[in-house]
């Protein structure tokens, strides 16, 4: 499980940040709240879920983005040679040239089968700078250290040094463990089970950009092309009763004339198939007197909105979330989504019946009626503000002195209690200068 992740000199974010699933010490004056919201264990409370506001450009999006390159970087540095030098590209570049200087770090501390575990490296000159894995929460013990020379010193109560791995890692040149992949990801794909169960929870974490839901979609379709009859009656239950007038899914080839004729990124080639196969609705008919006469079936893409092309693909993603007690971030949480909706899905998280793995989300949104209507607690609201400088910072609700437990927190964030919010006056000058400009005269 999610308990914390620290950033620095990413993207908004120079200073190191850290953003928190660690519940406050605190009891709400609602019966039964804390216990709704809180995954309650021996040595840790953590949240169920949290919100993440502030205004355009803050930098909430940069968590998610940091958050998701950490993710990338775990499961892929092997493969993929180039992903320090992209993430040495996104470092804070809003400061002098000593600031270079300074390396890209990521930190994420978090839970595995009840072990806490705190894991993290640096990316200095797209080469991994540092590396580190500590075990514990309190008595933290050192499971392996990498330092800029690219010697990892490990603990032999946790690695054999006679492994083949740990032995090929004191060369000078091997394919699996090099400057640009991390001690990590080539220990878990050499067979290294704790290493394997390390990086095998980190790539758990789902995480979703609610405006560009693509890459969502295609996920979706995946439980129709290679998921069980099960995964297909869950996703499909799930969208017909969000009351998106659709009836049945399914995958099927394309006709040639939709061939000819549409873009092929929602399509895929299967096994079996002599044409692509694209993602299918069903929706009835009915006659004048509303009798039901028939069904149509349709492309899913040409018929159906944007809005419920997001309901498919972010329920999917929420679906293995809740089923299995995955991590799922989600930046443009309210993006073409009803406010019932967005609350309906915090609400799944939160209850204790539709998440009974203990599933955690984190969502970034502007919808401020979630403020009260998901009855957060505190604790549960993280605002990102900018400063002058460029640089976001993070802060919780709760570090807010003279907030009652009572308040109407959607009232005063608006209003700009809290600070995150976007400093709008100057906007009134550049219309009227503009109109000024134009000729237009102010109406009398």
């Amino acid at each position: 499980m999610f308990i914390q992740f620290n950033v620095g000199n990413f993207r908004s974010f120079k200073d190191l940040s850290q953003f928190s699933m660690e519940a406050s010490p605190i009891r709400s004056n609602d019966s039964g709240l804390d216990e709704a919201n809180v995954i309650q264990g021996e040595k840790i409370r953590l949240l169920k879920t949290k919100a993440v506001y502030g205004g355009n450009a803050s930098g909430k999006s940069n968590l998610a983005i940091a958050i998701s390159a950490f993710v990338y970087m775990v499961s892929r540095s092997v493969a993929d040679e180039g992903i320090p030098s992209k993430i040495w590209e996104d470092r804070f570049q809003l400061a002098d040239e000593s600031w270079d200087e300074q390396p890209v770090f990521f930190q994420y501390i978090f839970t595995v089968k009840d072990e806490v575990y705190r894991y993290g490296f640096q990316i200095l000159n797209n080469s991994v700078h540092y590396e580190w894995l500590f075990s514990g929460l309190e008595n933290q013990n050192e499971l392996f250290l990498r330092t800029p020379d690219h010697k990892v010193s490990v603990n032999p109560e946790f690695f054999n040094p006679n492994d083949p791995f740990i032995i090929q890692t004191r060369e000078s040149d091997n394919e699996l463990y090099r400057s640009d992949s991390l001690f990590l990801t080539a220990g878990a794909l050499n067979g290294n089970a704790l290493l394997s169960n390390i990086r095998n929870e980190i790539r758990r974490i789902i995480a979703a950009d609610g405006a560009y839901d693509d890459s969502a979609i295609n996920y979706a379709m995946q439980k129709f092309v290679k998921g069980n009859d099960e995964e297909k009656r869950r996703l499909t239950d799930l969208i017909k009763a969000a009351d998106t007038g659709i009836e049945a899914l399914e995958i099927a080839e394309l006709p040639d004339h939709l061939i000819e004729r549409n873009s092929m990124k929602d399509t895929q080639t299967v096994e079996g198939k002599k044409k692509p196969v694209s993602l299918f609705s069903q929706h009835s008919k009915f006659n004048s007197e509303g009798q039901r006469i028939g069904k149509v079936t349709v492309r899913f893409s040409e018929w159906e909105s944007r809005g419920t092309a997001k309901i498919l693909g972010l329920g999917s993603l929420l679906l293995d979330a809740l089923l299995d007690g995955r991590v799922m971030v989600v930046d443009e949480f309210d993006a073409r989504l009803h406010p019932n909706l967005t609350l309906k899905i915090v609400e799944f998280f939160n209850k204790t019946d539709t998440n009974p793995h203990n599933a955690q989300l984190i969502f970034i949104t502007h919808d401020t009626t979630l403020l009260k209507r998901a009855k957060l607690r505190r604790d549960q609201m993280c605002l990102v503000k900018k400063n002058k400088y460029g640089i976001s910072s993070l802060t919780n609700l709760i570090e807010f002195k003279g907030v009652r437990k009572d308040a109407s927190y959607d009232k005063e964030y608006l209003n700009g209690t809290y600070s995150a919010i976007p400093y709008l006056e100057k906007m009134d000058w550049v219309v009227k200068q503009n109109n000024l400009e134009h000729g237009l005269q102010q109406a009398k």
